[in-house]
């Protein structure tokens, strides 16, 4: 099986009572997902490190910079596809001002989690979501 390793930005933010929002934008290539809404990301090129591919990523797909100072690596999630091993490296962003104008929030709420956007966003994505969810707000309602 072959690996292929691809770069993610999740930008987000935290809103009162236990509400996620995460920004995304249309996909529009002619790929597997297209038409969905998608984090900014894409295939790390040889010499190029994960973190390095987002930077270059983020810069290509939305037109804004963003630094080491900014980010929180969240982890590696696997996707397997068509034959191929996807190695999703993601990172976390906050919310940039400079986001402003560009995509779209999508939120989240505690009890259905991402499930309210099943359809408009890559089947993968729901993972990373869910888990940035529980990892930001687990605990608070005990």
């Amino acid at each position: 099986m072959r690996l292929i390793p691809v770069a993610l930005a999740l930008f987000h933010r935290r809103l009162p009572n236990n509400e996620l929002e995460v920004w995304v934008q249309n996909r529009t290539d002619d790929g597997p997902y297209h038409g969905l809404l998608e984090f900014p990301g894409g295939g790390v090129e040889p010499g190029e490190s994960p973190f390095e591919a987002c930077i270059r990523e983020v810069q290509e797909e939305v037109g804004i910079d963003v630094s080491s100072e900014e980010e929180h690596f969240m982890g590696i999630y696997r996707n397997e596809h068509a034959g191929r091993v996807i190695l999703l490296y993601v990172f976390l962003f906050g919310d940039l001002e400079s986001l402003k104008g560009k995509g779209e929030w999508l939120k989240l709420e505690s009890e259905k989690l991402s499930s309210i956007h099943h359809g408009k966003i890559p089947g993968p994505n729901h993972r990373m979501i869910d888990d940035l969810y529980r990892n930001l707000y687990d605990g608070l309602n005990e």
